[in-house]
Protein backbone atom coordinates (compact mmCIF):
# COMPACT_ATOMS: atom_id res chain seq x y z
CA UNK A 1 0.00 0.00 0.00
CA UNK A 2 0.80 3.66 -0.35
CA UNK A 3 1.22 4.31 2.97
CA UNK A 4 4.01 1.25 3.77
CA UNK A 5 6.06 3.01 0.85
CA UNK A 6 6.25 5.75 2.87
CA UNK A 7 7.94 3.59 5.76
CA UNK A 8 9.93 2.43 3.75
CA UNK A 9 11.61 5.57 1.64
CA UNK A 10 12.23 7.40 5.04
CA UNK A 11 16.20 7.15 5.65
CA UNK A 12 17.02 6.82 9.60
CA UNK A 13 20.61 7.92 10.76
CA UNK A 14 21.80 6.44 14.04
CA UNK A 15 24.44 8.36 15.64
CA UNK A 16 26.79 6.29 18.10
CA UNK A 17 28.80 8.60 20.14
CA UNK A 18 32.34 6.07 21.50
CA UNK A 19 34.94 6.62 23.75
CA UNK A 20 37.37 3.93 24.59
CA UNK A 21 34.83 1.51 24.25
CA UNK A 22 36.87 -1.21 21.47
CA UNK A 23 35.69 -4.42 22.96
CA UNK A 24 31.83 -3.73 23.33
CA UNK A 25 31.48 -1.61 20.25
CA UNK A 26 31.14 -4.40 17.63
CA UNK A 27 28.52 -6.33 19.14
CA UNK A 28 26.47 -2.58 19.64
CA UNK A 29 27.04 -1.86 15.70
CA UNK A 30 26.13 -4.98 14.56
CA UNK A 31 22.76 -4.63 16.72
CA UNK A 32 22.28 -1.46 14.80
CA UNK A 33 23.16 -2.95 10.92
CA UNK A 34 20.97 -6.06 11.90
CA UNK A 35 18.09 -3.93 11.92
CA UNK A 36 14.89 -5.41 9.73
CA UNK A 37 14.46 -1.61 9.22
CA UNK A 38 17.30 -1.24 6.62
CA UNK A 39 17.52 2.36 5.14
CA UNK A 40 19.77 3.70 7.29
CA UNK A 41 22.76 5.60 7.63
CA UNK A 42 25.50 4.80 11.12
CA UNK A 43 28.11 7.22 12.21
CA UNK A 44 30.13 6.06 14.45
CA UNK A 45 31.73 9.27 16.47
CA UNK A 46 35.13 8.10 17.92
CA UNK A 47 35.25 11.40 20.65
CA UNK A 48 39.04 10.91 20.45
CA UNK A 49 39.64 7.41 22.07
CA UNK A 50 42.79 6.39 22.79
CA UNK A 51 42.63 2.26 23.04
CA UNK A 52 43.33 1.98 19.34
CA UNK A 53 39.48 2.29 18.75
CA UNK A 54 39.66 3.16 14.61
CA UNK A 55 41.63 -0.10 13.74
CA UNK A 56 37.70 -1.48 14.12
CA UNK A 57 37.11 1.20 11.24
CA UNK A 58 39.97 0.38 9.22
CA UNK A 59 38.29 -2.20 6.61
CA UNK A 60 34.47 -1.12 6.45
CA UNK A 61 32.78 -3.70 4.83
CA UNK A 62 29.17 -2.01 5.33
CA UNK A 63 28.63 0.96 3.29
CA UNK A 64 25.95 2.17 5.07
CA UNK A 65 28.85 2.63 7.89
CA UNK A 66 30.38 5.84 8.47
CA UNK A 67 33.34 6.58 10.89
CA UNK A 68 34.32 9.86 12.45
CA UNK A 69 36.64 11.00 14.89
CA UNK A 70 38.72 13.89 16.31
CA UNK A 71 41.99 14.61 18.45
CA UNK A 72 40.44 15.96 21.27
CA UNK A 73 37.79 14.43 24.00
CA UNK A 74 34.60 16.50 24.12
CA UNK A 75 32.37 14.44 25.82
CA UNK A 76 28.74 12.54 24.61
CA UNK A 77 26.98 15.30 23.91
CA UNK A 78 28.99 17.53 21.30
CA UNK A 79 29.89 13.45 19.71
CA UNK A 80 26.25 13.67 19.56
CA UNK A 81 25.69 16.96 17.84
CA UNK A 82 28.72 16.04 15.63
CA UNK A 83 27.63 13.18 14.05
CA UNK A 84 23.83 14.58 13.79
CA UNK A 85 25.26 17.38 11.87
CA UNK A 86 27.32 15.23 9.33
CA UNK A 87 23.89 12.84 9.14
CA UNK A 88 21.13 13.43 5.85
CA UNK A 89 18.54 11.07 7.49
CA UNK A 90 14.62 12.59 7.47
CA UNK A 91 15.00 10.54 11.12
CA UNK A 92 17.67 10.58 13.57
CA UNK A 93 17.95 7.55 16.53
CA UNK A 94 20.82 7.55 18.64
CA UNK A 95 22.86 4.56 20.33
CA UNK A 96 25.62 4.15 23.15
CA UNK A 97 28.53 2.41 22.44
CA UNK A 98 27.84 -0.45 25.05
CA UNK A 99 24.36 -0.99 24.60
CA UNK A 100 22.53 -3.00 21.66
CA UNK A 101 18.73 -3.15 19.97
CA UNK A 102 16.35 -5.57 19.71
CA UNK A 103 16.63 -6.65 15.58
CA UNK A 104 12.73 -4.66 15.14
CA UNK A 105 13.79 -1.53 17.02
CA UNK A 106 13.93 0.86 14.17
CA UNK A 107 11.13 -0.59 12.45
CA UNK A 108 8.74 -0.85 14.81
CA UNK A 109 9.37 2.85 15.96
CA UNK A 110 9.18 3.90 12.63
CA UNK A 111 5.68 2.22 12.22
CA UNK A 112 4.91 3.79 15.48
CA UNK A 113 6.02 7.63 14.54
CA UNK A 114 3.68 6.73 11.12
CA UNK A 115 0.64 5.80 13.22
CA UNK A 116 1.02 8.10 16.00
CA UNK A 117 2.76 11.37 13.97
CA UNK A 118 4.35 12.07 16.92
CA UNK A 119 7.45 13.92 16.49
CA UNK A 120 9.35 11.98 18.19
CA UNK A 121 8.94 8.30 20.03
CA UNK A 122 10.77 6.29 22.91
CA UNK A 123 10.98 2.57 23.99
CA UNK A 124 11.30 0.43 26.85
CA UNK A 125 14.69 -0.53 27.94
CA UNK A 126 15.72 -3.60 29.86
CA UNK A 127 18.62 -2.42 32.39
CA UNK A 128 20.91 -4.89 33.09
CA UNK A 129 22.94 -4.79 36.09
CA UNK A 130 26.34 -6.88 36.70
CA UNK A 131 25.39 -8.73 39.61
CA UNK A 132 22.20 -9.80 36.81
CA UNK A 133 19.56 -7.94 38.27
CA UNK A 134 17.78 -6.46 35.74
CA UNK A 135 14.56 -4.15 35.50
CA UNK A 136 12.39 -2.24 33.25
CA UNK A 137 13.35 1.57 32.05
CA UNK A 138 11.60 3.67 32.41
CA UNK A 139 9.68 2.46 35.81
CA UNK A 140 6.54 4.32 35.57
CA UNK A 141 4.16 4.14 32.64
CA UNK A 142 4.04 7.53 30.24
CA UNK A 143 0.87 9.81 29.78
CA UNK A 144 1.04 12.29 27.19
CA UNK A 145 -1.15 15.23 27.98
CA UNK A 146 1.39 15.30 30.84
CA UNK A 147 4.61 15.12 29.76
CA UNK A 148 6.00 17.62 30.74
CA UNK A 149 5.33 17.25 34.64
CA UNK A 150 6.15 13.54 33.82
CA UNK A 151 9.72 14.41 32.68
CA UNK A 152 10.26 17.08 35.21
CA UNK A 153 9.75 14.50 38.06
CA UNK A 154 12.13 11.84 36.62
CA UNK A 155 13.65 11.14 33.41
CA UNK A 156 11.60 8.87 30.91
CA UNK A 157 13.70 8.56 27.70
CA UNK A 158 16.87 7.23 27.79
CA UNK A 159 19.34 8.54 24.45
CA UNK A 160 19.31 4.99 22.59
CA UNK A 161 15.64 4.49 23.02
CA UNK A 162 14.48 7.90 21.13
CA UNK A 163 13.91 8.06 17.55
CA UNK A 164 13.08 11.62 16.14
CA UNK A 165 12.29 13.39 13.41
CA UNK A 166 15.13 15.77 12.61
CA UNK A 167 14.01 19.13 13.42
CA UNK A 168 13.37 18.21 16.50
CA UNK A 169 17.26 17.35 17.09
CA UNK A 170 17.87 20.61 14.83
CA UNK A 171 15.83 22.65 17.45
CA UNK A 172 17.09 21.28 20.55
CA UNK A 173 20.52 19.87 20.04
CA UNK A 174 22.30 18.31 23.35
CA UNK A 175 23.65 20.56 25.84
CA UNK A 176 27.01 20.13 25.41
CA UNK A 177 27.86 21.73 28.85
CA UNK A 178 25.94 19.59 30.56
CA UNK A 179 28.03 16.68 31.99
CA UNK A 180 25.38 13.98 33.24
CA UNK A 181 22.00 14.04 32.67
CA UNK A 182 22.35 15.07 29.16
CA UNK A 183 18.99 12.66 28.09
CA UNK A 184 17.01 14.27 30.67
CA UNK A 185 17.33 17.08 29.96
CA UNK A 186 16.99 16.47 26.02
CA UNK A 187 13.74 14.90 26.60
CA UNK A 188 12.37 17.45 29.51
CA UNK A 189 12.98 20.36 26.23
CA UNK A 190 11.77 17.87 23.80
CA UNK A 191 8.48 17.12 25.79
CA UNK A 192 7.87 21.03 26.61
CA UNK A 193 8.42 22.01 22.53
CA UNK A 194 7.39 18.56 20.63
CA UNK A 195 4.88 15.90 20.97
CA UNK A 196 6.14 12.79 22.48
CA UNK A 197 5.07 8.89 21.98
CA UNK A 198 5.71 6.06 24.19
CA UNK A 199 5.98 2.57 23.49
CA UNK A 200 6.25 0.27 26.61
CA UNK A 201 7.98 -2.98 25.05
CA UNK A 202 11.74 -3.17 25.86
CA UNK A 203 13.37 -2.66 22.78
CA UNK A 204 16.94 -1.85 24.06
CA UNK A 205 19.42 -4.08 26.30
CA UNK A 206 21.64 -1.51 28.27
CA UNK A 207 24.12 -2.58 30.99
CA UNK A 208 24.72 -0.65 34.32
CA UNK A 209 27.46 -0.47 36.79
CA UNK A 210 26.51 -0.50 40.06
CA UNK A 211 25.80 2.72 42.07
CA UNK A 212 27.42 3.57 45.09
CA UNK A 213 27.05 5.77 47.60
CA UNK A 214 29.47 8.01 47.02
CA UNK A 215 28.24 7.94 43.07
CA UNK A 216 24.66 9.23 44.00
CA UNK A 217 25.97 11.88 46.48
CA UNK A 218 28.40 13.14 43.89
CA UNK A 219 25.45 13.50 41.28
CA UNK A 220 23.67 15.53 43.24
CA UNK A 221 25.39 18.96 41.86
CA UNK A 222 24.73 17.56 38.34
CA UNK A 223 20.71 17.23 39.47
CA UNK A 224 20.81 20.83 41.24
CA UNK A 225 21.86 22.02 37.70
CA UNK A 226 19.31 20.23 35.52
CA UNK A 227 16.80 21.54 38.09
CA UNK A 228 18.10 25.10 38.08
CA UNK A 229 18.47 25.49 34.52
CA UNK A 230 14.42 24.31 33.99
CA UNK A 231 12.97 26.53 36.78
CA UNK A 232 10.88 28.62 35.63
CA UNK A 233 9.00 24.77 34.31
CA UNK A 234 9.46 23.33 37.73
CA UNK A 235 7.43 26.30 39.25
CA UNK A 236 4.81 25.41 37.11
CA UNK A 237 4.45 21.64 38.33
CA UNK A 238 4.64 21.36 41.90
CA UNK A 239 3.90 18.07 42.06
CA UNK A 240 7.51 17.80 39.76
CA UNK A 241 9.07 20.26 42.19
CA UNK A 242 8.05 18.52 44.95
CA UNK A 243 9.53 15.16 43.89
CA UNK A 244 12.92 16.80 42.59
CA UNK A 245 13.38 18.31 45.96
CA UNK A 246 13.23 14.69 47.61
CA UNK A 247 15.52 12.88 45.19
CA UNK A 248 17.88 16.26 45.77
CA UNK A 249 17.50 15.46 49.55
CA UNK A 250 18.12 11.76 49.86
CA UNK A 251 21.23 12.35 47.56
CA UNK A 252 22.68 14.52 50.32
CA UNK A 253 20.91 13.00 53.21
CA UNK A 254 24.22 10.48 53.82
CA UNK A 255 26.77 13.23 54.20
CA UNK A 256 25.17 17.09 54.12
CA UNK A 257 21.74 16.75 57.18
CA UNK A 258 21.24 20.19 56.89
CA UNK A 259 21.02 20.74 53.12
CA UNK A 260 19.32 17.63 52.98
CA UNK A 261 16.68 18.86 55.85
CA UNK A 262 16.03 21.91 53.15
CA UNK A 263 15.27 20.43 50.05
CA UNK A 264 12.85 17.78 52.59
CA UNK A 265 11.15 20.92 53.98
CA UNK A 266 10.77 22.14 50.08
CA UNK A 267 8.99 19.10 49.03
CA UNK A 268 7.18 18.90 52.25
CA UNK A 269 5.53 22.41 51.73
CA UNK A 270 4.63 21.15 48.20
CA UNK A 271 3.66 17.80 48.55
CA UNK A 272 2.36 17.42 52.34
CA UNK A 273 3.60 14.25 52.30
CA UNK A 274 4.66 11.87 55.61
CA UNK A 275 7.61 10.68 54.32
CA UNK A 276 8.92 13.85 53.39
CA UNK A 277 8.11 15.17 57.07
CA UNK A 278 9.85 12.21 58.32
CA UNK A 279 13.07 13.09 56.69
CA UNK A 280 12.74 16.71 57.24
CA UNK A 281 12.93 16.14 61.08
CA UNK A 282 15.49 13.78 60.96
CA UNK A 283 17.87 15.94 59.10
CA UNK A 284 17.45 18.74 61.42
CA UNK A 285 17.97 16.68 64.58
CA UNK A 286 20.97 15.16 62.74
CA UNK A 287 21.58 18.86 61.98
CA UNK A 288 21.90 20.54 65.26
CA UNK A 289 23.38 17.62 66.83
CA UNK A 290 25.91 17.72 64.29
CA UNK A 291 26.66 21.41 64.97
CA UNK A 292 26.40 21.04 68.85
CA UNK A 293 29.17 18.53 68.10
CA UNK A 294 31.21 20.75 66.46
CA UNK A 295 30.61 23.56 68.83
CA UNK A 296 31.78 21.45 71.56
CA UNK A 297 34.75 20.24 69.71
CA UNK A 298 35.87 23.86 68.68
Amino acid sequence: SGKEQVIVMKKISVIIPTYNRKEKLPACVDSVLAQTYQNIEVLVVDDASTDGTEELFREISDPRVKYLRYEENHGACYARNYGAERSDGELIAFQDSDDTWHPDKLEKQVRFLEETQVDMCFCGMNRIATNGNHFHFPVHPFHKEHAVEEFLAENRASTQTMLMKREVWETLRFDENIKRYQDWDFGIRAANTFDLGYMPEALVESEVGADSISARVASYQHLLHLYKKHLDLYEQYPKSMAVMNRRMGKRVHPTDPALAAKHFKKSLKLSKNPYDLKYWIMDSIRSSVNGRERKVSE
